[in-house]
């Protein structure tokens, strides 16, 4: 319950902080120009075009969030005509090439640290811009500031996305979501629609970080998914009765002649093994950072670790001693075993 509640309330800060941005204008009052499902959402990113509105443009009967996802669309080659920009006080959608934009005030950017706003008229430029700094250019320097800042804007995006978003994003796809192959869908924006449909998530930053997760991973993500351990639905592990499927992220499998039999750890697989004093050829475990299927006796083991799976205390596999050995020191494991390594006395450590 006390989680739920909590939830609960950061889905509800979320949303608060969210209608508070800048950017960000009521619903009714932002124009979209895209058709079809996806028409909400930034074909190149994937972020709410409402959220971003004030910065958005529109250009080939696509809207994007900023003018950065413009300048990726069209390669940094700058459109000549048939381009609108959002207002930033009116909100209506005006001709670009009459607008008056303020680069690098202090409100903040879309997608750039350097923020652009567009005014219809010059007059509100420089009403805003006395408030909030910048300068006034046309449309084509502040295409070519963009243009310049693209480089450096697209590896502040990449740092970020690596720091906060991959992380969060792959584990809600683990956990929340049915397997999803990203390269069926043209853009970020058709991925995310889809997302609805095969994901039980709570809001909309967590609909964006599993999409931006899995458009950003996607050929790494389709090839995990067909070398992963499946677990079946009703597969339960024979030692803690814990149905596995819940835990994708930490099954471990032995194939038999007759049947596969699937762990929710390795841990418990181990225990298993010990058990039965049986020499199966084929047992699998899954890598911990990529959850590919990988032979358990060529894998390498971190014990100790800050990290837990589902029965607490884990073995945590590695298909590469040195990620193994890199991921000891970062979440203070002991040591880094090998499969001969484990024995009872291993188990009871845990």
């Amino acid at each position: 319950m006390l989680k739920r509640i909590a939830v609960f309330l950061i889905t509800c800060l979320t949303f608060v902080w969210a209608m508070d941005m800048f950017q960000s204008v009521p619903e009714e009052k932002a124009t979209l120009v895209q058709k079809g499902d996806a028409k909400r959402y930034c074909p190149n990113c994937g972020m709410d075009l409402v959220k971003f509105y004030k910065t958005s443009y529109v250009y080939e009967e696509h809207q994007y969030c900023s003018i950065h996802c413009l300048v990726e669309a069209t390669k940094g080659v700058i459109p000549q005509k048939d381009v609108k920009v959002a207002d930033t006080k009116n909100l209506g959608l005006i001709d670009v090439f009459q607008a008056f934009i303020v680069v690098g005030s202090s409100k903040p950017g879309t997608m750039t640290m350097n923020s652009q706003y567009a005014f219809a008229s010059e007059e509100d430029a420089k009403a805003f811009q006395s408030e909030n700094g910048g300068r006034i250019v046309k449309f084509e320097e502040a295409y070519a500031v963009a243009q310049e800042d693209f480089p450096k804007d697209t590896a502040m995006i990449k740092a970020k996305r690596e720091q906060n978003v991959y992380g969060t994003g792959e584990k809600l796809y683990q956990n929340a979501c049915e397997t999803i192959d990203a390269n069926r869908f043209a853009t970020i924006a058709e991925l995310k629609v889809s997302l609805a449909k095969s994901c039980r998530l709570e809001s909309e930053g967590q609909y964006q970080a599993v999409a931006l997760y899995l458009w950003d991973h996607k050929n790494v993500v389709a090839a995990q998914s067909e070398e992963k351990i499946v677990v079946p639905k009703d597969a339960k592990c024979p030692v803690c009765g814990m149905f596995v499927a819940k835990y994708p992220q930490w099954a471990a499998m032995i194939e038999t002649s007759e049947k596969n039999i699937y762990f929710d750890g390795v841990k418990d697989m181990m225990k298993y093994l010990f058990a039965q004093k049986k020499n199966f050829e084929k047992i699998y475990v899954s890598d911990y950072y990529k959850l590919k299927k990988i032979d358990a006796r060529k894998a390498f083991f971190v014990i100790g670790a800050n990290v837990y799976g589902p029965m607490g205390s884990e073995l945590i596999p590695f298909a590469n001693e040195n990620e193994a050995s890199a991921f000891m020191k970062d979440h203070n494991g002991k040591r880094v075993l090998s499969f001969s390594d484990i024995d009872e006395k291993t188990l009871k450590s845990l």
